[in-house]
């Protein structure tokens, strides 16, 4: 009798993907890099208050400005307002708001999503500075 040697059944793409994966376990390397998950998605949300503001990233700062912008810019109210620092306002100069905002301990408990209303109007006497 000819005897077959048994096969494990594993393709040479599987025995890659298995090898690759006991290469990253080994090595201890992430599986996805976590400065591409901060990119693509900002750390901040309308929930937050003045103490998370103040200690975030520079970059999740401009991504939740550029959103809440948007927001502010769709609003109604937003054509009523006559002044022009808040006409000019960009992005960026809703995030200069925001810091001017929450300087104030007083409004450390006030979430994002409304200091992203109250600021633009209430600093609106102000010039929007340079970048």
């Amino acid at each position: 009798m000819v005897q077959h040697k048994q096969r494990l059944g594993f393709s040479w793409q599987q025995v890659l993907l298995l090898l690759l994966a006991w290469l990253v376990w080994a090595t201890g390397l992430p599986l996805v890099a976590s400065s591409a998950w901060a990119a693509t998605e900002p750390a901040l949300s309308g929930k937050l208050t003045g103490p998370e503001w103040r200690q975030a990233d520079p970059e999740a700062k401009q991504a939740f400005c550029r959103k809440a912008f948007q927001a502010f810019r769709a609003s109604p109210a937003q054509s009523y307002i006559i002044s022009s620092n808040v006409q000019a306002l960009t992005p960026e100069g809703l995030c200069q708001r925001l810091d001017q905002f929450y300087q104030y301990p007083i409004h450390d408990e006030i979430p994002l999503n409304q200091a992203a209303n109250i600021a633009p109007l209430l600093f609106s006497d102000q010039p929007l500075e340079q970048p």
